[in-house]
């Protein structure tokens, strides 16, 4: 009876001190090793998520012109207001990547073609960087002389415009917009429900800081006779512009 007592008075007891020592001690070092482990992991899930929504997004602007015959507008310019200079809260490697320039009237024309009549410049706080960054901007008419921010990276180019060879002596221009809230093809009536924002990897990827919105790329080529095509849909991130294939790459390590 006595020894009865004894076990059930132990077990109530519950742990000593030494015991609670011990089982922190575990606790820490298995915290260390997932937070040595964490930021690899953060990254993945980045690339891995930016892959996704740059496929779905691309699907939705097709679905939209298939349904629509419209590509959509009002996207952002990644132009600073008045659209003289890139927007400055860019990464550096984005805007290391991108040049700003003005349509044609037959490049103006090719867009407006696909829909895209109008783009927002971008104005900012010191806190918001990506999203509420047009709701009170002024569109600006897709016509002649309108600036555009275009891709100037041959690497970048070659890689969004993937087995497509541009077509006409003139030289060929990639426009890239954001896609923002304000879209025609963003909203409870719309293709998309909302603008994703991007989640980062690291400190330079703060939507905050940094514009963490997704792109189109359109394609003008032709000779006097200019065409405009949809690409695909791109990331802005530290790395620069990434295409859905450029994220699982990174993702693998590759």
């Amino acid at each position: 009876m006595n020894l009865l007592q004894n076990t059930r008075k132990q077990a109530a007891r519950g742990l000593t001190l030494i015991e609670l020592v011990v089982v922190l001690a575990i606790l820490v070092a298995l915290v260390g090793l997932v937070l040595a482990f964490f930021p690899g992991l953060l990254s993945r899930a980045s690339k891995s998520t930016s892959a996704t929504s740059i496929q779905d997004i691309a699907k939705a602007v097709q679905i939209n012109y298939s349904t629509q015959l419209t590509y959509g507008s009002g996207y952002d310019s990644l132009l600073n207001a008045g659209g003289a200079t890139l927007y400055s809260n860019l990464t550096a490697n984005v805007a290391s990547q991108l040049t700003r320039a003005t349509l044609t009237a037959a490049d103006a024309a090719a867009l407006s073609a696909l829909g895209i009549n109008n783009i927002y410049h971008l104005t900012s706080t010191a806190t918001d960087a990506t999203f509420n960054v047009t709701q009170t901007g002024t569109a600006v008419a897709v016509a002649l002389n309108t600036p555009v921010p275009t891709i100037s990276n041959a690497t970048v180019q070659n890689t969004v415009r993937g087995n497509y060879t541009p077509q006409g002596t003139t030289a060929p221009v990639y426009v890239v917009l954001g896609v923002n809230k304000g879209a025609t093809i963003v909203g409870s009536n719309s293709i998309l429900q909302d603008a994703p924002v991007r989640a980062g990897a690291d400190a330079n990827e703060n939507p905050t800081t940094s514009y963490q919105r997704y792109g189109l790329v359109f394609l003008i080529d032709g000779a006097a006779a200019r065409t405009a095509r949809f690409l695909g849909a791109v990331a802005f991130g530290s790395a620069g512009i990434t295409t859905a294939e450029g994220s699982l790459q990174g993702y693998y390590g590759n």
